[in-house]
């Protein structure tokens, strides 16, 4: 079997060194990509991976010398790679709503036949959604849905939701500007199936576990809910990664498995999104 090992990256959390892996039959190797533009300021990231087999004891190949673009229709923005395999803007922007952001990659030679390849993925960003407050609730027999145990703060959320579209969401917390939400497994996301058009009365958006160090709660602590306006398409990959994650024995088949947006054969998601976020105070009584 083969392991492909893929820098997961969530949302505004992607990191340089972060990996999770996916079970997939034996394959050719496949070049995994992972990146993001969201409507935060800053330098945004992509990260190139070449898949790797489960008795390699080496670390998969990370992608080097590609040539990597992002383009809002108007301007490109050009990435450089600060570490092997990771890619940066070089310019510091924030994704506009009402954009389609195309990641562009070149000069990859997967196959390592003196070919190069081109891949390509694009994404819709959304409006930001509108969140009236959250609240913290604390639930001693909350069981969370990967049977973590401990005792769990609960994030609620009141919004109203937009009645004339699809909406999809994904949220992340932070704990004093630090984000503790930092995987694909470990955010949760939404659609407004069950509350279209309506004001949510207090969902259950986010979990801080009593039991790992930072997630407990103490007095003053500012808790910060990010919620992300997502596509269809990134709500279904995150969706099913999550359900792969929990129970890798129904994914025996071929990467296809899991729907991406990277043409020529690759996988991973290539996401734009803008972030709204919403802070409390943790006062204990």
């Amino acid at each position: 079997m083969r392991v492909i090992s893929i820098l997961l990256v969530i949302l505004t959390m992607i990191s340089c060194t972060e990996k999770m892996n996916i079970d997939l039959k034996s394959t050719d190797p496949i070049l995994t990509v992972e990146g993001s533009v969201t409507s935060d300021f800053k330098n945004h990231k992509v990260i190139l991976k070449e898949s790797s087999d489960v008795y390699n004891k080496d670390q998969s190949n990370r992608i080097s010398n590609a040539v990597v673009t992002v383009s809002d229709g108007t301007k490109i923005f050009s990435y450089s790679e600060v570490q092997p395999g990771c890619y940066e803007s070089d310019l510091k922007f924030a994704g506009q709503p009402g954009k389609t952001y195309t990641l562009n990659i070149n000069n990859v030679d997967i196959n390592k036949d003196g070919k190069t390849e081109k891949y390509k993925a694009s994404s819709y960003m959304r409006d930001p959604y509108v969140i009236d407050k959250i609240k913290l609730h604390f639930d001693p027999d909350y069981e969370a849905k990967d049977d973590e145990e401990g005792k769990f703060w609960l994030v609620k959320l009141f919004l109203q939701d937009n009645p004339k579209t699809k909406d999809y969401y994904a949220f992340a917390c932070r704990k004093n500007n630090i984000l503790v939400h930092d995987t694909i497994t470990e955010i949760i996301v939404q659609r407004d199936t069950y509350f279209n058009g309506s004001q949510t009365k207090g969902v259950n958006v986010g979990e801080l576990n009593q039991s790992k160090s930072d997630e407990i709660l103490k007095d003053k602590d500012v808790i910060t809910l990010e919620t992300y306006a997502i596509g269809k398409d990134y709500y279904y990959f995150i969706d099913q990664f999550q359900k792969m994650s929990e129970d890798r024995s129904m994914f025996s088949g071929p990467p296809g498995n899991i729907k991406t947006n990277i043409s020529n054969g690759g996988i991973g998601f290539f996401s734009a999104y803008s972030i709204t976020r919403t802070s409390i105070v943790y006062n204990k009584k």
